[in-house]
């Protein structure tokens, strides 16, 4: 009888401690190279749970694990394994033990094991295990990681996979706009209209490097092309995992009306396949949208968002391939709001491929594709775009658009653009209200002051004109040119049709840059000539001249060559 008091009585301290352990609520094994694994549990009472995690040892150079637990609804980290307590197990291996104060809710726990070159191979045998994880599944190491596990106990309940993923799906469903668990490769786009003003959170997951992002999303108002938010290295922070995952989450104030976001991925590091440590939230890869105020669903309306095509098309020079060098010219009748899309080549601050506007009669630039402005395209990262809201005087005006010898339309040296029709620049009327007669197309620009003008000068080309002054005068003279070191090769002169003294020519040191190539020169300025007749001549040598370049253009190609015009106050 003692003996059976006895046994029972360890029998209740045995089940008594098992019982102030609690249940497991995750638990997490056989995490392999390059593999991320979950669990959900949830917690129906405030309390203090225990986590134990076994991961690799910080001073072993094999595979970089990581542990963390997610708030389900909110997506907030509330847990990551650097915040516990270590004991090395052996040279591959650690233990972490932590405990950890939870409110009521729904989690999710994740392990990650991931290795990345750059960071974590400190000798040619972590190499060539680096190799063999990503290339045969696999580590001759692998045996040292078959004990990497994530374990958490207390009073809960243990939710399987199928049950996390229907968590996903209902915020997915709750959600106005759902981009999310995106692959490689995608553009992705849903509209959404508000009939009242909303406050809304966006939360976005991407990636980016060096202040450029290669996986982000951004939002427009559809009425006017605008963008009223975009996700940006500036406004995202780390998401944890590798350094280049990023991560924004913001409240904007949007007003009644219609809208569309997007989201863009490059050809790696996504969903399908991270080539890095993933993002604390990796199956949020994307971008979602919810409303701060569920009673406002009623105003909100989502739809399949289709682009407005070639509608309301001022300008449209697109599919440009290499070594091209377009020019297109129209008239405004009225100050117009015009939005510009822009796709080209650019790198280090530098554009290959752009795009540029130009007052018509002055030739002067109003607007540019500056790097700076740009973002990524998609595809590689030197695929650029600007997508913008520009405001045009009346007036005449050029668009240009030049392309380098490789990287373009249909002869993509790298991974192309998520756009690639749009390679060049387009330029749009913003707003509904559009009349075809407030844009006339110009074939050639004529300025009603010019005496004499010779332009689109090819190679080998020698001409003349004869212009006459009733009156001693002030003219502007525009000409452009090619330099060959210090000496002019492409240039122009006047005469005096009379004597034959040469009254006035284009030297290098009367020319600044033109714009492209070096050697592109320009001469913008005015002179005074008394009553007479006068000959305007213009010379080029054997390469690069209109229509057929062997550098870089200048900005205003159309006028390769000089324009002779009276000053005003002199007409």
């Amino acid at each position: 009888m003692q003996r059976l008091l006895i046994l029972l009585s360890l029998f209740f301290l045995s089940t008594s401690q098992i019982f102030a352990q609690g249940t497991t609520l995750a638990d997490i094994r056989d995490v392999r190279e390059f593999e991320v694994k979950s669990n959900g549990f949830v917690l129906d009472s405030p309390q203090r749970i225990s986590i134990h995690a076994v991961v690799a040892n910080n001073r072993f150079r094999g595979i970089a694990s990581s542990a963390w637990i997610l708030n389900s609804d909110t997506r907030e980290v509330v847990w990551k394994l650097r915040q516990s307590q270590q004991r090395s197990r052996n040279r591959s291996l650690a233990d972490y033990d932590d405990a950890l104060e939870l409110p009521k809710g729904k989690y999710e726990a994740y392990f990650a094991s991931y290795l990345e070159p750059g960071d974590n191979v400190e000798d040619f045998g972590d190499f060539i295990d680096f190799l063999a994880g990503r290339v045969f599944g696999g580590s001759r190491r692998s045996r040292d990681y078959r004990d990497l596990s994530l374990t958490i106990q207390g009073q809960g309940q243990r939710v399987a996979d199928d049950g996390v993923d229907r968590w996903h799906e209902q915020l997915r469903t709750n959600a106005i706009v759902s981009l999310t668990g995106l692959w490689d490769d995608r553009y992705e786009q849903r509209g959404f209209s508000l009939d009242r003003p909303a406050d809304v959170t966006v939360y976005a997951v991407g990636e980016g490097r060096d202040e450029d992002l290669f996986d982000y999303g951004w939002i427009i108002n559809t009425k006017t092309g605008a963008r009223v938010w975009e996700m940006t290295d500036r406004n995202s922070r780390h998401a944890g995992g590798a350094s280049k995952n990023r991560f924004i989450r913001e409240t904007l104030k949007l007003p009644a009306g219609q809208y569309a976001a997007f989201f863009v991925t490059d050809g790696s590091h996504s969903t399908r396949d991270w080539n890095a440590a993933p993002p604390y939230d990796p199956d949020f890869w994307g971008m979602t949208i919810w409303l701060n105020d569920d009673g406002m669903k009623k105003y909100v309306k989502s739809y399949e968002y289709t682009p407005p095509g070639e509608k309301n098309v001022v300008v449209s020079l697109s599919r440009i391939g290499d070594h091209s060098s377009i020019t297109k010219s129209f008239t405004l009748n009225k100050a117009m709001d015009i939005r510009v899309l822009a796709i080209g080549e650019g790198s280090s601050s530098d554009m290959a491929d752009y795009g540029w506007i130009t007052d018509g009669i002055a030739r002067r630039r109003v607007w540019t594709m500056d790097y700076d402005e740009t973002v990524h395209a998609g595809g590689d990262r030197k695929n650029r775009m600007i997508d913008k809201i520009i405001r045009l005087d009346k007036g005449t005006y050029s668009v240009h658009f030049v392309t380098d010898d490789s990287h373009s339309y249909r002869d993509w040296n790298s991974a192309p653009p998520y756009d690639p029709e749009h390679w060049g620049i387009t330029l749009y009327t913003v707003g509904e209200s559009f009349n075809q007669n407030d844009v006339v197309p110009v074939d050639e620009i004529r300025d009603p002051s010019a005496l004499a003008s010779i332009t689109r000068v090819g190679n080998d080309d020698r001409r003349r004109q004869e212009f006459s002054l009733s009156q001693k005068s002030e003219i502007r003279i525009y000409a452009l040119g090619e330099a060959s070191g210090r000496e002019m090769a492409d240039y122009a002169w006047i005469e005096d049709a009379s004597s034959g003294e040469v009254v006035w020519e284009m030297r290098y040191r009367g020319t600044e840059h033109a714009g492209g190539a070096k050697k592109n020169r320009l001469f913008d300025g005015t002179t005074t000539l008394p009553a007479g007749k006068y000959l305007l001549f213009y010379e080029s040598d054997d390469s690069h001249a209109y229509g057929d370049w062997n550098d870089t253009p200048p900005d205003d190609p159309e006028n390769w060559g000089v324009t002779v015009s009276l000053v005003r106050g002199n007409r």
